[in-house]
């Protein structure tokens, strides 16, 4: 026997049996585990998405809206083979929202025919239908298709906006313009329209909701009696009313209903508005009311940049119902008799109105005779809608959600969908070396180790 040869006993013999032993069990574990957790995925059917606007989640109205379904609706996605995959993430969300929800993918250059029936212009177009109809997404975003299907089972709505008192104006881009309010509701469900009250002396037919944006100027009493009339006969009206603005016929409407208007600017020193780098006269709303608008607001801060508040007469006229919406904090307050004209504003005691102050309300009119709810929302500032505060946190969802209720749209109130960012990292060359050490230093430890422990068994 060479000298290098070592002698094979039971023993070693043993040894290698139990290691196989040992290893077969340890697979059989880990196969185990594998199977354990898929079946418990499958069976729970949730997903984490950790994402900051939560792209890969559907938003709380989409999924109002997929609960609230109660006939068959078809997701058609026209594209290419190759862009079928990079879609099924979203779609996927809305079929396992629904069991009414069915999604088709269409390849235009396979069924020219079904490509032409739809009306197909360009790969990636998506359509919803239902029944005999269909309705093409703005985009292939989670708006633009819950938008598509609001409009397919909701239908739309007429909504015109008041003109000729300095009004908003709602094709203009400008930080003070409409043009993004105007947007997100034809993107909804709505057709949006001006109107010169003046001309006819009363509101059309078909209006859903007269909307009354930030007027420069009162309206004529001719106007105010074709509001009321219009209010008595089952009409609702959205009102955005700014401080520093004389508007003794417009407040006269709402005292009319148990609400007055303050000739007021409303200043709010509560240091949490800092976080959001607004100031005083921007007060930040975190209290709400019960009213069905701001209930999905409960956690969401708003904004009411320049506004004047509200208050509420403790003797509630017959048929008519008053609810605050958005309250300021406790550290705010209203500085009355308040003027453009105005550079300095102060608290004076004795002579200013103590917070918290009421800056939006929701009235609803029950005794008018006609069997119809008359509704009416007032706020104190039209900047909470204008472009440069839309996209303030919750404050297109107020505005939206003001615009539903005053539809009778209750199901339409909610949290919509968020567009998607992009988000950015920004280092330092320093910061960026040091970054890449500690990448590149766990690959190599491992290596190390790696060779380390093949050595040491040799």
């Amino acid at each position: 026997m060479a000298e290098h040869e070592r002698p094979q006993g039971p023993a070693s013999a043993g040894k290698r049996v139990v290691r196989g032993v040992n290893l077969g069990i340890y697979i059989v574990v880990v196969i185990a585990i594998i199977v354990l957790c898929n079946w418990f995925v499958n069976r729970n059917d949730h997903h984490l998405d950790l994402t900051p606007n939560k792209i890969f989640s559907l938003s709380p109205q989409t999924h109002k809206i997929l609960k609230g379904l109660d006939q068959p609706v078809t997701i058609y996605v026209f594209d290419r083979q190759s862009g079928f995959q990079q879609r099924r993430d979203v779609m996927d969300l809305y079929s396992s929202g629904s069991k009414f929800i069915h999604v088709r993918y269409v390849d235009p250059n396979r069924d020219p025919g079904l490509a032409h029936a739809f009306g197909v212009e360009n790969y990636g177009s998506i359509y919803v239908a239902a029944g005999s109809r269909h309705l093409q997404a703005t985009d292939a975003t989670e708006e633009g298709i819950t938008n598509a299907l609001i409009r397919l089972i909701k239908g739309e709505k007429m909504i015109y906006f008041v003109q000729g008192h300095g009004e908003r104006d709602l094709a203009s881009v400008d930080r003070d313009g409409y043009s993004k309010l105007k947007q997100a509701l034809q993107n909804e469900d709505s057709e949006v329209q001006t109107l010169v009250l003046m001309q006819k002396m009363q509101v059309p037919a078909d209006c859903s909701t007269l909307v009354i944006a930030g007027p420069k100027n009162d309206y004529l009493p001719p106007e105010i009696s074709a509001i009321q009339k219009y209010l008595q006969s089952g009409g609702r009206v959205l009102m955005f009313l700014d401080p520093g603005v004389a508007l003794p016929n417009l407040s006269g409407l709402l005292s009319d209903y148990n609400v007055t208007l303050r000739n007021d600017l409303v200043i709010d020193e509560n240091p949490v508005g800092q976080i959001f780098g607004t100031g005083p006269s921007m007060p930040l709303i975190l209290s709400y009311g019960d009213n069905p608008i701001v209930q999905p607001l409960q956690r969401t801060a708003t904004l009411f940049p320049l506004s004047r508040s509200f208050t509420v007469a403790n003797d509630e006229k017959t048929g008519v119902t008053v609810d605050q919406l958005c309250k300021t904090s406790d550290a705010s307050f209203g500085v009355t008799n308040f003027n453009s004209s105005m550079k300095e504003v102060s608290y004076r005691p004795g002579k200013d109105v103590k917070g918290p102050l009421t800056v939006a309300v929701a009235v609803t009119l029950t005794g008018n005779g006609a069997g119809k709810e008359g509704r009416l929302v007032a706020a104190g500032t039209s900047l909470l809608a204008a472009n440069a505060y839309l996209g303030f946190q919750g404050n297109r969802d107020l505005v939206m959600n003001m615009a539903e209720w005053l539809s009778s749209n209750e199901g339409l109130i909610s949290i919509r969908p968020k567009t998607s960012g992009f988000q950015h990292l920004n280092l330092t060359a320093s910061q960026m070396g040091g970054l890449l050490m500690r990448i590149l230093a766990i690959p190599v430890c491992i290596i190390v180790i790696g060779i380390v422990v093949w050595w040491s068994r040799r």
